[in-house]
């Protein structure tokens, strides 16, 4: 199951727009709020300037008459021009309830639940409600009390029609959320950019990084313009860092090379020496009857320094070509290798080394299931990388036992697997076996002839194939190292 990973890029961007987010909406609701209060006063104090204008009306009408009733019959008019301007309607009743008069805009409709007020009217109080026709038309009804010397003689009901706030306050809500909703989207995309623009130099790093550590160039640096932000700043100290590694490691390189150079040329004369004190002994013990036993001893001396002399000039020659590599100065040279035919003169030569190494039919040398497989590759770096292997399985494999190699396909790679019934690698080895001197058994490697470099070498010749080297080992019971390669399309 795959693993999301947020990266800083993505929780600048979702922090940008979150917090934009949030002070949107509380602009938002902000706006809403101050509009719905300023449009709902608007609308009471309409409703409560035109009860005021028919109080004062008929205020004066009482003082004349000082009898309701005569308000039907007095030709008295409400204003009628202010209320169908604002669409209000308004209605006079008594302190029961029973309505005296009605401004024609109101028609036959009869306002819902008017009686509600009354009890403040009683008490000389104005009353306000909101309430709804049989047509569902929301209205707002405001009542305020009729009183005449003092004497509370019914109210004015003004019956003000809300749809239009409503729908004003219902349109501004759509266009709040639309726009809050289309300035996330804006922001989220501004900064998606943004990030990516801050963030720029610090992928660069990490390209630059990646590079070397693929390609394992320290001359390369970072280009960063801005040298005064923190990312300039993180990117010099980077260089620096970059500097001093790589003069480690050309210095490291150096060491390894002059100490190899340096040993050479010492071991070279070892060895022309040796092979003439060999020579010498062999004259020596023929003219002057030398005994036997003080030949062979002499032999024996000598076999052993030659012994020392080989071991030290195979560890130098691989410490030499593993500098070589970490310096990049090994070419490769690239053509398609036949893997059937290169794992035939293997198998030969393994033959011939055990047959020395061990004796005659100490071993049995097998060659298991083969593939025609292609691949493209150098071969004498193939070849030596198949002859470490089987190189360590000779050596690590006691009289009687097997060393098998084997070729196979396997979805689009080649496989080379050679096994052996020797003494096994531990578990807890397994992991750093292939490290520059790592030997499980110092002691016994050391008597074998191992360097602790072998499988540095052919670990390092499988990577620069696009390879990988893998093993399995029982303790007691064998080890098999298995090469994998990427198969060249178009094998025969």
């Amino acid at each position: 199951m795959p693993i999301f990973v947020m990266t800083i890029r993505l929780r600048l961007t979702l922090w940008y727009t979150a917090l934009l987010g949030a002070t949107l909406i509380l602009f938002s609701v902000l706006v809403y709020g101050l509009l719905a209060a300023n449009l709902w006063t608007q609308m009471r104090q309409n409703a409560v300037r035109q009860a005021d204008e028919i109080v004062d009306l008929l205020t004066q009408q009482l003082l004349r008459t000082q009898q309701l009733i005569v308000i039907r019959d007095s030709g008295f008019g409400f204003p009628e021009l202010d209320l169908f301007t604002s669409g209000a309607g308004a209605q006079v009743i008594n302190n029961d309830g029973a309505v005296y008069l009605r401004s024609e805009n109101l028609g036959g409709m009869s306002v819902p639940d008017y009686r509600q007020a009354l009890p403040n009217i009683r008490r000389g109080l104005d009353h306000i409600y909101y309430t709804e026709n049989a047509e569902h038309v929301p209205f707002l009804v405001y009542s305020e009390p009729l009183v005449v010397n003092k004497y509370i003689w019914g109210a004015v009901q003004i019956v003000q029609p809300i749809d239009s706030v409503r729908n004003t306050l219902n349109q501004v809500s759509r266009y709040l959320i639309l726009g809050t909703a289309l300035s996330l989207v804006l922001a989220a995309i501004v900064g998606a950019l943004l990030a990516h623009r801050a963030l720029a130099p610090i992928g660069a790093i990490t390209e630059t990084a990646g590079s070397i550590t693929r390609t394992r160039d320290l001359g390369r640096r970072l280009q960063i313009s801005d040298q005064s932000s923190e990312v300039g700043l993180l990117a010099a100290t980077f260089n620096d860092m970059l500097d001093r590694i790589q003069k480690l490691f050309e210095t490291q390189d150096r060491l390894i090379a002059d100490v190899s150079h340096e040993l050479r040329t010492p071991l070279t004369t070892i060895q022309g020496n040796v092979e003439l004190l060999e020579r010498m002994v062999t004259s020596n013990a023929v003219t002057n009857g030398h005994s036997q036993q003080a030949q062979g001893l002499l032999q024996e001396t000598l076999g052993e320094v030659q012994h020392e002399t080989d071991r030290m000039s195979k560890m130098i020659n691989d410490l030499l070509l593993l500098a070589q590599a970490d310096s990049g100065a090994i070419q490769l040279q690239w053509a398609p290798v036949e893997m059937d035919t290169l794992l035939l003169e293997v198998y030969r030569q393994t033959k011939r080394i055990a047959e020395l190494r061990k004796g005659v039919n100490a071993l049995e040398i097998r060659l298991g299931h083969e593939d025609q497989a292609l691949v493209w590759g150098d071969r004498e770096r193939l070849r030596q990388i198949m002859l470490n292997l089987t190189d360590n399985a000779v050596k690590y494999t006691p009289e009687g036992g097997v060393v098998t190699l084997a070729l196979s396909n396997e979805e689009h790679w080649v496989k080379i697997a050679v096994s052996d019934t020797g003494i096994g690698i531990h578990p807890d080895h397994q992991a750093q076996i292939f490290e520059r001197f790592y030997r499980t058994d110092k002691a016994r490697s050391r008597e074998l002839g191992g360097s602790g470099l072998g499988l540095s070498i052919v670990q390092w010749i499988a990577q620069a194939h696009n390879g990988r080297i893998t093993v399995e080992s029982v303790p007691q019971q064998g080890s098999t190292f298995t090469l994998w390669l990427p198969e060249l399309e178009g094998r025969p």
